[in-house]
């Protein structure tokens, strides 16, 4: 028998299983809120994007407690009417939408008319609104999802948007949330990706009272990248800007000179919306595909415009993921525009052979025979304009070079250089060693091995309290503008690494000291990669439980890297402390230390077996 079962309905009971019912529009709309405002920083993104929305050209952004206590909005918008106002907070309520065929071309940021509604369901909320061009302002409050009347209030032109105890009535969403300092390193990455979106606003960010940031209008992204990350990385980018089939790319790549240990700095926006999607992401990763290495990520601050009706934004709750039309399109598009930017620069592909080793060396004489003729037919049939492949030498000092040595003196540095105990070990293209092996020789990757024992001695000393620190005549200074929470959450780290760091102003760190590890390295790099290395949404976790993770970070840092010469007594200096570690078949990030290749390998490779 069919039953009617309305919203007040106690839920029923049949064998132990309970009955479908109806939800209340309150426990509605708290779903709806929890998917929408994970944590403070989300309630920042919605009032920003509505701000922007509304045609201001500033936006002020003030939080207290992580935003826990406090979040206010404000912009020098377009504002609302008393009309707009009593509408605000209800759900679904949006300007933006007008019909079903809009969902096909969203040119907006918030258009569902879940944000505000929202607020009002998990926080005491407020707005105060004057329209342009009039005289007064109103006001409406909303808590626990009922609203009040409107009211005429006092204010500029624009709209003010509070919202106050953030997930007070609801104690299971607010226990999870961080501490105070990462929740305003959210806030702040937030405002950063607005800012970068849009240079030509002018944004305001102030937590507990203080300013952090202030940044007028420019002309260029440019500009705002390098007042956030510095003027080596603005020196380091290339311009972006291309346009095919309703495709349109700009922005900035960086070069592959310049990398991090994550993706820190990949910014990407469709349209204007910051946005994580994959298809950009491995776009980005096979256009750098062998022009930089391992585990590192190089900078990236692109704009993808593409009509509206090629993208759904509306299949993530808070409209950070998107889908594509045709995914595969614009995959190819975005690769081969920052490819063929890179390759302008001068860095050539690197030529990876077609088979490793060990299969190369397991085929048969017909097999191996075949492939070499096939090889010589693409070469000498290749466009007259193909480059040549060419392998890049590990550094500088790889490739021969003119030295000024006087007549019957011998050469100081030999391009090879054997040492006389211990067996024989000799330094190639000074990147690596082969030392000479029972049943072999080994290919010792130098970098990777003197981190690995830099690792050993760092954690030695640092578990042991006994960093010898060096003062700097002059503070190396590091800028890593809107993570100033995180950064202070980090310095008990970076103190217990040796360095002494202090504040200098709005996103700038002054080194003063280092520790006597770190060599001839700079100081600035170092800790710019521990920084950004930090686990920025968990720094308490991080500080306590990722010790081993930083001392790793050092230790790659110092550690001496291809196209460094080294001396005889230097290569044997670095096969005795060797022997002295565990584990250094890899080094602390895993990579392999060392290739050992066998006389049996070698033979069947030259016939004779």
């Amino acid at each position: 028998m069919k039953r009617v079962l309305d919203g007040s309905a106690r839920r029923r009971y049949h064998g132990g299983v309970p009955s479908i019912h109806v939800l209340s529009q309150t426990v509605v709309n708290l779903i709806a809120a929890g998917e929408v405002l994970e944590r403070p920083a989300s309630a920042v993104k919605e009032l920003v994007e509505n701000a922007l929305d509304s045609g201001a050209t500033r936006v002020e952004v003030e939080f207290e407690d992580g935003g826990r206590r406090l979040i206010r909005v404000t912009d020098d918008g377009a504002g609302m009417g008393t009309d707009d106002l009593a509408l605000a907070f209800v759900p679904h309520a949006t300007s933006k939408l007008a019909s079903a065929a809009d969902l096909a071309e969203i040119r907006s940021f918030g258009f569902r008319g879940e944000a505000l509604a929202s607020i009002a369901e998990v926080a005491r909320g407020r707005i105060v609104s004057r329209p342009r061009g009039t005289a007064l302002a109103h006001e409406v409050e909303a808590e626990g999802g009922k609203i009040g009347p409107v009211k005429p209030s006092a204010g500029p032109e624009g709209t003010t948007v509070e919202a106050w105890d953030l997930f007070g009535n609801i104690p299971a969403r607010r226990k999870f949330l961080k501490t105070s300092p990462v929740e305003a390193a959210h806030i702040g990455d937030v405002v950063t990706r607005f800012a970068l979106a849009r240079p030509d606003v002018r944004f305001e960010l102030r937590g507990d009272s203080i300013p952090i940031a202030t940044l007028p209008p420019v002309e260029d992204i440019a500009e705002r990248i390098g007042h956030y990350f510095g003027k080596e990385l603005r020196q380091a980018l290339v311009p972006v800007q291309a346009e095919a089939r309703g495709l349109r790319l700009r922005g900035y790549v960086g070069r592959p000179t310049f990398t991090v240990n994550n993706t820190r700095l990949q910014f990407t926006w469709v349209n204007g919306r910051w946005v994580r999607d994959k298809v950009l992401f491995r776009a980005i990763i096979e256009a750098y595909a062998d022009l930089v290495m391992v585990r590192r990520a190089p900078a990236v601050f692109l704009f993808l415009d593409i009509e509206p009706k090629d993208i759904d934004v509306n299949v993530h709750p808070a409209k950070i993921e998107i889908r594509f039309a045709n995914g595969s399109r614009v995959h190819d598009f975005v690769r081969d525009e920052i490819r063929a930017k890179l390759m302008v620069g001068g860095v050539p592909p690197q030529f990876v052979p077609r088979d490793a080793w060990s299969s190369f060396v397991t085929r048969s004489q017909d097999e191996r025979k075949d492939d070499r003729q096939k090889e010589l037919m693409e070469f000498f049939t290749r466009p007259a304009n193909t480059p040549v492949f060419y392998t890049p030498p590990p550094g500088k000092s790889a490739m021969a070079e003119p030295r000024d040595v006087p007549p019957g003196v011998p050469d100081p540095t030999p391009p090879m250089r054997p040492i006389a105990s211990g067996g024989r070990a000799y330094q190639m293209h000074d990147a690596y060693i082969v030392e000479e092996v029972p049943g072999g020789f080994n290919l010792i990757d130098q970098h990777a091995l003197h981190e690995r024992i830099l690792y050993y001695k760092i954690r030695a000393r640092v578990l042991s309290h006994d960093v010898t620190r060096q003062r700097l005549l002059v503070p190396a200074i590091v800028r890593d503008s809107g993570r100033e929470k995180v950064v202070a959450a980090a310095r008990p780290m970076l103190d217990k690494l040796g360095f002494e760091v202090e504040e200098f102003g709005p996103g700038a760190l002054a080194i003063h000291a280092t520790p006597d590890w770190i060599g001839s390295k700079d100081p600035a790099g170092v800790v710019r990669d521990i920084l950004s290395d930090f686990d920025s949404a968990t720094p308490g976790r991080a500080a306590e439980d990722a010790l081993d993770h930083f001392i790793a970070t050092c230790a790659c840092k110092a550690a001496i890297k291809a196209g460094e010469r080294l001396a005889p007594e230097e290569v044997h200096a670095l096969l005795e402390e060797r022997a002295r570690i565990d584990h250094s078949q890899t080094c602390p990030h895993g990579r392999p230390v060392t290739l050992r290749i066998s006389l049996e390998e070698l033979e069947k490779h030259f016939g004779r077996k």
